[in-house]
């Protein structure tokens, strides 16, 4: 997620490490050849297009074949972000934005390998309105050490990839409020074609996300053109189910769509298309829509029929090839939306405007929601919305998505992870908060090497370890590592299985994470 590569930039530096052999960097892909660049023991090719231009006549379409190119293209630099705000009020954007942003970075290790490497495909998180690809540009010890091959490619946000109107619908055969999702299908399309030009075996994909991202993942489940692109799936604080990124119902998606239309000045329904289409970026980006503005974001995919085709929970239970999950959330995912909520705008958090946050993020739930955490209950009304976003929000979710796969006989292991990067007494990011779980999986964030050390390092290794051991396997468990135990096979409902916690301490299982985090009064709000 933006927030925590932010956080980083400022917090690290150091250096990564040296190249240990070579690999062609000259590769023929959809479109020509690109040429990158070995660094860290890692070959990396970025900035390769794989899909057109999106903007004028494109733009809200679905994503169109890459154009070729003549001779060889550089691919030793990002390409632009697609369009989006800055993550806070008053920042810009992190880098150089574009309609032409649909591009993938490819790091694979440096090295010819002796068989075909599994692929992992990264979706990045922002809440659907901000993020890029350039954000996570360090896998370094995924690949050079995991011997796996990682992508992450860019996807159109906000209006610009779910925007959803009748006008869209018909031009498009019915799929409307999906193009950010049919941007992920086409990068998925584009490692399945091209995977062994760098090493990789198509058939042993893994796709996995965090906040945003980790939605993104299982969304593709719902996805019918997904379903031959993917082997394994990795959930990170984005759950399945009772999940403010879930998709949404399409005639709602309409309606938020037309009164966006309306507030940019396109409110004629006979020429709103066009009217939408002729605007500035900066027209379209000049609405609080389009701003990252706490955990409950706008800008969602839609149910249309087409690209998503059923519900999140029923698309789990309908996968035929019950693939392998992993599934999980962070023990104090609210700090960061407090410090986004308040901190950021030079608020200390208050009985007023935590009443005021549960009313906008749970409606007609909000009194059961205050009544069942009260300020008295907590050191400070920081503490108090902490927990609620994180119960409410990610962990029981995440609970509700681990029982959906297990019901359907899907392979599952779940987790909390339970470190703190800054430390548990933080003043503003306290505690394994959303996102922090990133520094430990990438070994850089925005150009930014973390030089984690000692026992930090060692945590950090591991957890590359898990993710990587299931891309290759389709189970997270390795010699040497501690156990991590799946659900116990179902065809039905059953007792809850276990979940790791994750900490640079001592990993360890436990089986009463439901009582840690109040699920059964979270599951009530789905009745």
């Amino acid at each position: 997620m933006i927030a925590l590569t932010v956080v980083t930039a400022s917090w690290f530096a150091g250096t990564p490490a040296p190249a240990v052999a070579s690999a062609p960097l000259e590769v023929a892909v959809t479109g020509g050849v690109i040429s990158g660049r070995a660094a860290g023991g890692v070959a990396e090719y970025l900035g390769v297009p794989f899909a057109a231009p999106t903007g004028g006549a494109a733009r809200f379409s679905a994503p169109r074949p890459v154009p070729p190119w003549p001779g060889v293209r550089p691919a030793r630099d990002h390409g632009p972000q697609c369009p989006q705000n800055g993550y806070l009020p008053g920042l810009p954007p992190t880098g150089p934005t574009s309609e032409d942003c649909l591009t993938i970075d490819v790091y694979a290790p440096d090295r010819i390998p002796a068989r075909p490497l599994p692929v992992m495909v990264f979706f990045h998180g922002g809440g659907y309105v901000t993020g890029s690809n350039s954000q996570y540009d360090a896998p370094t010890g995924m690949v050079a050490d995991g011997d796996v091959i990682v992508a992450v490619p860019n996807y159109r946000l906000g209006p610009f990839g779910f925007m959803s109107l009748p006008e869209l619908a018909a031009e498009s055969g019915g799929a409307t409020g999906t193009v950010g999702i049919q941007d992920q299908q086409a990068a998925l399309r584009w490692v399945r074609d091209n995977a062994p030009a760098f090493g990789g075996d198509p058939g042993n994909v893994t796709i996995f996300g965090e906040s945003a991202g980790g939605g993104s993942v299982c969304t593709h489940f719902a996805a019918p053109g997904s379903d031959d692109l993917y082997a394994k799936a990795i959930v990170q604080s984005g759950s399945c189910a009772q999940s403010p990124l879930v998709p949404g119902d399409r005639d709602d998606a309409f309606e938020r769509s037309q009164r966006y239309a309306d507030s940019v000045g396109c409110a004629d329904a006979a020429t709103r298309l066009a009217c939408l289409r002729a605007l500035p970026e900066a027209t379209l980006l000049d609405s609080p829509s389009v701003r990252f503005d706490g955990p409950t974001p706008i800008w969602v995919p839609s149910i249309d029929g087409v690209v998503i085709t059923r519900t999140l929970g029923a698309a789990l239970a309908g996968d035929p090839r019950k693939r392998p999950l992993i599934v999980g959330n962070n023990s104090a995912e609210g700090a960061l939306f407090v410090a986004e909520s308040d901190y950021a705008r030079g608020h200390v958090p208050d009985a007023a405007s935590y009443e005021r946050y549960v009313r906008q993020s749970f409606g007609g739930y909000a009194d059961r929601v205050l009544a069942r955490y009260p300020l008295d209950r907590y050191p400070s009304a920081a503490a108090a919305q902490t927990a609620v976003v994180t119960d409410g929000l990610f962990a029981c979710p995440a609970l509700f998505t681990s029982r959906a796969a297990r019901d359907a006989g899907h392979p599952l292991w779940q987790y909390e992870f339970d470190q703190a990067p800054f430390g548990a007494a933080n003043p503003v990011l306290p505690g394994a908060f959303h996102s922090a779980e990133l520094p430990y999986l990438f070994s850089g964030l925005m150009g930014v090497p973390i030089p984690w050390t000692g026992a930090s390092a060692a945590f950090a290794t591991q957890m590359q370890r898990w993710w990587t051991t299931f891309a290759h396997t389709g189970d997270p468990n390795a010699a040497g590592s501690p156990q991590w135990s799946a659900w116990p096979e179902s065809a039905g409902p059953g007792p809850d299985g276990p979940a790791l916690i994750m900490r640079a301490s001592g990993s360890f299982m436990i089986d009463d994470f439901a009582a840690r985090h109040d699920c059964g009064f979270w599951a009530e709000r789905e009745r």
